[in-house]
């Protein structure tokens, strides 16, 4: 396993802020979250994503990717996925347990969990530590895949044997155009 360091890890964590992003505003669009005050000459249009929902869709969103597949859609993109100590993929136990500690490591901008990744010899931040699980490089491989071989060159076995009966050959063609001429004279 080749284990993911602090570079990828950010901007697979930027692309699922984004995603979020997006994700928590639509969800405040269409629960009232949007607003229109005027005052004062001035019109201000928003939408509000207030209380502890968009916390939950965050979690939601982080423990759902990463039990289900291992990957986030950040993740996917930069080519990670998140496994056991088996380099199986991770439980729900596991996904609710490391990104659970996630607010703990996005402290101050992700100081936190990169700090603790640069001083792990696994590059585990602390959620990973506290649900042993790893963030590796996704090559593709995977238990249940079976290893492609190499392919053995081996010299083409000879052609069988022609019936010609069976086939129109040029010596037929000869003889059908020789008896046609025989025929027309």
């Amino acid at each position: 396993m080749e284990y993911a360091g602090v570079a990828l890890r950010f901007v697979a964590v930027m692309i699922d802020v984004a995603v979020l992003v997006v994700l928590v505003l639509v969800i405040a669009l269409f629960t009232g979250g949007a607003y229109s005050v005027a005052d004062n000459g001035t019109h201000t249009v928003g939408i509000q994503a207030n209380g502890w929902w968009p916390f939950l869709v965050i979690l939601a969103y982080y423990v759902i990717f990463e039990a289900a597949s291992g990957r986030t859609i950040g993740k996917r993109a930069v080519g990670l996925r998140v496994v056991d100590e088996h380099g199986d993929l991770i439980g729900w136990d596991q996904a609710i347990a490391r990104n659970l500690l996630r607010v703990v490591d996005a402290l101050f901008f992700y100081l936190v969990g990169a700090i603790a990744v640069w001083s792990s010899p696994k590059r585990q931040r602390l959620g990973d530590r506290a649900a042993h699980t790893f963030v590796i490089h996704d090559r593709g491989e995977s238990r249940e895949r079976t290893p492609l071989a190499r392919p053995v060159w081996e010299r083409p076995e000879p052609a069988a044997p022609v019936d010609d009966a069976r086939y129109y050959t040029h010596e037929r063609f000869m003889e059908d155009l020789a008896r046609t001429s025989r025929g027309n004279d």
